[in-house]
């Protein structure tokens, strides 16, 4: 940048602060002088015409009348000269008037109060002649004048007064009276009344000027001060930017880049220069770009608008990296002049986001697809072929179940076991090709989406997978000869749900195992003996609150540091007469016909009421609680209140629950279920995130929710060891976490290595098999008394 040129000034010039008490000085003088002079004048004015008024009444008083019948024509009557001289002489006997004449038209005086005037002609004066006219007229003089040679040294300045004098008949002027009076008086008064007015508005003035320059100076410094802290703030503003780590642009309504700040060497590895005077949308990548034009056209147009997107840029080492760029149009603003866009580099947070998307789709031990893609994939083919005018292949859903895992897990280890499905895996996926998909739905079981020209097609298919699964393996030693029981369901074409058709494949799968393991069977209408279980189980489940068939298991919560329990899980069982049935079974059916909602309160109310009686036998451990709430409940205005009616009347402390929320339900982010949320932390209830991670859609939501723990879903603590894809998503979330100020609680520990390596990497709590299995009250108070391995053995 080229530097300012040096001033060299030879001579100092006067600054405002000398230059602007002067001018204002000169002003108030000036003002003062034009004020007094036209007092004075107005004053003088007065005067004159006072005594004007005055003089005229007394020469019509006294002298009019003996002129009112005589003529100023020569010759002059003796006897009237000697009256009208005589009157004259009286009237300037005293102080006021001293000198009267009276003269003729032709500049004769024909009467004087002073003799040697009388007779003597002189030339006619312009006030004269204005009075013989019929003007009055007056002058304040020095009577130095041809015609008063007899009245020099009568006063130093005289006021003459020359009024006409008119005729008996009402004709024009016949003379004129000229009078002196002595305007020493009147001058003195206008003198004094000049120099009073100049020294009140002067004094006036320079305490205004003095006001003013206060105030200009309080302005001065205030301005002064103003200024420097603009300087400041400014210089401040300047550092915050050059030091930012964000990286700020400055770019033109095109998107030319006016500046670069510093941060671009620390995200982007490249100096500031590199991008100077470039077009930003072509530096970011192809696939970017049109949205860079677009968004910086939809900047311009909107004068006051702000705009957010994610863009690639290419970093100085060649990788692509995420920018989170937020737009806001300065253009009208003059100090600035142009878009100012701040990046952030959020690199990092799109790689956990795409590595939790492959997690949301993808099995983490086997890399298989799961359950939700195998639905969706499963989906868009129903709808495909239900849209298709003439008929197509054959679409197939096959549903595997390996057999007797359980007992390779009991007898070579969890570790033989996993690497059993990861081999079964690879042998399906080998035997399949697009479009056909083979998934994992969790545990031993997989699935598979076939598509072939007929039915025979594709149950010899299938007997060639079962034949390939079928061929040994070593574990650890041993061979192994896998089998697999598969159910087969073929649907039509006016089948539209992929669940219903997964559910039809799982139905033939247990027929299959019924059957004898190591087969296949295909689905029949006569099968849905499990939807007629289902039946019943809704029917019966509405008597379950009622009859008392519903109990409550508590699981215990580790600190994982300490290998303290500070935390039990609820989880409810419902005991029917014809055997024990689990949440997975029956809280959906609850959720369907709003059941959910009762048996949601009775969970509520007897999990804190069994934890408050613990504290009499575990004085002073004050054990927290975990209870799971569903959609349904969240959903009510009312839900809030019964949380704290239920704390209210067993006594529980708010901050002693803690009420777990499922991702999904989450994810919508509606505005009554954060409200509800909001409502519940503000009893002092905590909120935990369940299964977190299984429902992904988008880590920008978390900030948003006011929750306070992050429950990692089971599957990630499963595949811990299966790879380090599982294992850098796990440490993510638990960074991800920490940053947001949340615990971390993992789910499904089986194992002491998993314990361990959880442990390592920060997980702050954790339950599972491996500490205990769900327990009943009674022996939930044994294990907390210490003999764990009795209580743990009886709930098994």
């Amino acid at each position: 940048m080229p530097k300012l040129p040096k001033l060299h000034i030879g001579r100092r010039l006067p600054s405002l602060q000398v230059l602007v008490p002067i001018l204002a000085a000169g002003l108030v003088l000036a003002t003062a002088v034009a004020v007094s002079t036209t007092v004075a004048s107005h004053q003088q004015q007065t005067g004159i015409d006072e005594a004007v008024r005055a003089v005229g009444a007394v020469v019509h008083g006294y002298v009019d009348p003996l002129l009112a019948r005589a003529s100023l024509d020569d010759p002059i009557d003796p006897q009237l000269a000697s009256s009208v001289n005589g009157q004259l002489q009286q009237l300037t006997g005293g102080d006021r008037l001293l000198r009267i004449k009276i003269w003729r038209p032709d500049g004769t005086v024909v009467f004087s109060d002073l003799p040697d005037l009388r007779g003597h002609r002189f030339a006619v004066s312009d006030e004269l002649a204005e009075a013989l006219h019929g003007d009055t007229a007056t002058e304040i003089t020095a009577p130095n004048a041809a015609e008063n040679i007899y009245e020099r040294g009568i006063a130093p300045l005289v006021l003459e007064i020359y009024m006409p004098i008119s005729g008996a008949s009402g004709v024009g002027p016949i003379g004129a009276y000229e009078v002196y009076q002595d305007a020493g008086p009147l001058q003195a008064g206008i003198d004094t009344t000049r120099r009073d007015v100049l020294l009140i508005v002067g004094a006036l003035g320079l305490v205004l000027l003095a006001l003013l320059w206060g105030a200009f100076r309080g302005a001065n410094r205030l301005l002064s001060d103003l200024a420097g802290r603009l300087r400041r703030s400014e210089a401040r503003f300047r550092s915050l930017v050059q030091n930012s780590t964000d990286l700020v642009l400055l770019v033109d309504a095109d998107g030319t880049t006016r500046y670069v700040s510093p941060a671009i060497g620390a995200i982007l590895g490249e100096p500031s220069e590199a991008w100077a005077d470039r077009s930003l949308p072509d530096l970011v990548h192809p696939e970017d770009g049109d949205w860079m034009r677009a968004a910086l056209a939809r900047l311009a147009a909107d004068p006051s608008g702000t705009h957010s997107g994610e863009v690639r840029v290419r970093h100085a080492d060649g990788r692509w990296r995420w920018l989170e760029v937020v737009g806001t149009n300065l253009l009208t603003d003059a100090e600035v002049g142009g878009i100012v866009l701040n990046c952030r580099d959020v690199t990092e947070r799109r790689e956990l986001e795409d590595q939790l998307r492959r997690q949301a789709f993808t099995d983490p031990l086997t890399g298989l697809p799961n359950r939700a893609l195998l639905l969706d994939r499963l989906a868009h083919d129903l709808a495909a072929r239900a849209t298709e005018e003439v008929a197509g292949g054959v679409l197939a859903v096959a549903l595997v179940d390996l057999d007797d895992v359980k007992t390779i897990n009991g007898s070579l280890g969890h570790a033989a076991g996993d690497r059993l499905l990861v081999e079964v895996a690879e042998r399906l996926q080998r035997e399949l090709a697009p479009p056909d998909t083979v998934a994992r739905l969790g545990g031993d079981e997989f699935a598979l989406l076939l598509h072939g020209g007929s039915r025979e097609a594709i149950d010899a298919a299938i007997a060639g997978l079962l034949r390939r699964v079928r061929e040994p393996l070593l574990l650890d030693g041993q061979s192994v000869s896998p089998s697999a029981s598969v159910g087969i369901a073929f649907p039509d074409r006016s089948e539209r749900s992929a669940e219903e058709t997964l559910r039809n494949a799982d139905v033939a799968m247990h027929t299959a195992k019924m059957l004898g393991k190591g087969r296949s069977a295909i689905y029949a209408p006569h099968m849905r003996e499990a939807a007629v279980r289902r039946l019943s189980m809704r029917e019966d489940l509405a008597q379950a609150l009622e009859r008392e068939e519903l109990t409550i298991h508590y699981q215990p919560i580790l600190d994982l540091a300490s290998g303290e329990v500070i935390a039990v899980e609820a989880l409810a069982r419902w005991e029917r007469p014809s055997g024990l049935v689990g949440p997975t079974e029956f809280i959906p059916i609850a959720e369907e016909t709003g059941l959910i909602v009762p048996i949601g309160r009775w969970v509520l109310e007897t999990a804190c009421r069994e934890i408050r009686s613990l504290d009499h036998s575990q004085p002073g451990r004050e054990l927290r609680v975990s209870v799971n709430v569903s959609a349904v409940q969240l959903g009510r205005d009312d839900f809030a209140n019964e949380v704290s009616t239920v704390l209210h009347e067993t006594g529980l402390a708010p901050g002693r629950l803690i009420l777990e929320l499922t991702e999904s339900l989450l994810l919508e982010r509606s505005e009554p279920t954060l409200a509800s949320m909001r409502r519940i932390r503000q009893l002092g209830v905590r909120l935990a995130i369940d299964d977190f991670g299984t429902g992904y859609s988008s880590l920008s939501y978390l900030p948003e929710l006011p929750v306070d723990m992050l429950k990692i879903d089971r599957s990630f603590v499963a595949g811990l060891d299966s790879g380090r894809e599982t294992l850098a998503v796990v440490r993510s979330i638990i960074r991800l976490a920490a940053t947001l100020g949340l615990v971390t609680l993992a789910e499904g520990i089986e194992r002491p290595e998993q314990a361990a390596r959880l442990r390592t990497i920060g997980a702050e709590l954790g339950q599972g098999y491996y500490f205990a299995r769900p327990l009943t009250t009674p022996q939930l108070a044994t294990y907390l008394a210490g003999d764990a391995s009795e209580a743990a053995g009886a709930a098994g």
